[in-house]
């Protein structure tokens, strides 16, 4: 299920709030921000390395919901949105660091965002079937 303009906003709101906390003088080492969806109630909380919370927001649409595609899909275009409006840029963390998606055990699912210097990395599937084609070139290519 699509989240509402309002619940977006409101998922937005608590992920800056969170950033906000790493807008300091002194570089962190956060190297991932763990984002964990409860099925049954729909809080989605957001937490650092060491299991602190930094961010909890309640997703209605989320209660009951047991989509991880959709949600995955929902996050990870709302964290490419925020990194390409400039949301990120100034928070004074080491490089690289990743938001990713981690199950109640804290098992990671996916990373949804890698924030590099110069790279950003918003889907896995970007080198599906890299080996192949690369394969396939080179043969091409030692064939002439």
């Amino acid at each position: 299920m699509s989240l509402s303009r309002e619940t977006h906003d409101k998922l937005q709101e608590a992920i800056k709030e969170m950033a906000k906390r790493y807008v300091t003088a002194e570089e962190t080492a956060v190297t991932d921000f763990h984002i964990k969806v409860n099925d049954e109630t729909g809080q989605l909380s957001v937490e650092d390395d060491d299991s602190n919370i930094l961010a909890r927001v309640h997703i209605k649409e989320w209660e009951g919901e047991q989509d991880r595609a959709q949600q995955e899909k929902e996050l990870r275009g709302l964290l490419g949105k925020m990194h390409n409006e400039g949301c990120f840029d100034s928070l004074n963390i080491a490089k690289p660091y990743s938001f990713v998606l981690t199950d109640d055990d804290d098992l990671s699912i996916v990373d949804m965002l890698i924030v590099d210097d110069d790279t950003m990395i918003l889907s896995e599937d970007l080198l599906e079937g890299f080996d192949e084609e690369m394969n396939e070139f080179l043969k091409h290519l030692l064939e002439e």
